[in-house]
């Protein structure tokens, strides 16, 4: 970028109240306000030559994790010693 440019561009985007919110306190925590946090953002893009971050389809669990998840285990035995005999 050439540093003499006082060129900018304005950007608008519309999100969720509850994340901007959520996000704006950690910017405060760590000492940053929303411009300064998009603007590491597209520096970021930009030198990743991408995403700076991975970008997945979150996993959706088989029939047997489901079977798992819900696995009623009130009756279950206990162990207190990781060497004890089942």
């Amino acid at each position: 970028m050439n540093k003499k440019s006082k060129e900018r561009k304005v950007i608008q985007a519309r999100l969720d109240k509850e994340l901007v919110d959520k996000a704006e306190e950690i910017f405060k925590d760590i000492g940053i306000d929303r411009s300064t946090a998009l603007r590491i953002f597209y520096r970021q893009v930009v030198w990743n030559n991408g995403l700076p971050f991975e970008l997945n389809r979150p996993e959706i669990p088989n029939e047997e994790t489901i079977k798992a998840l819900n696995e009623d285990l009130t009756n279950a035995k206990r162990y207190t010693d990781v060497d004890e005999k089942k």
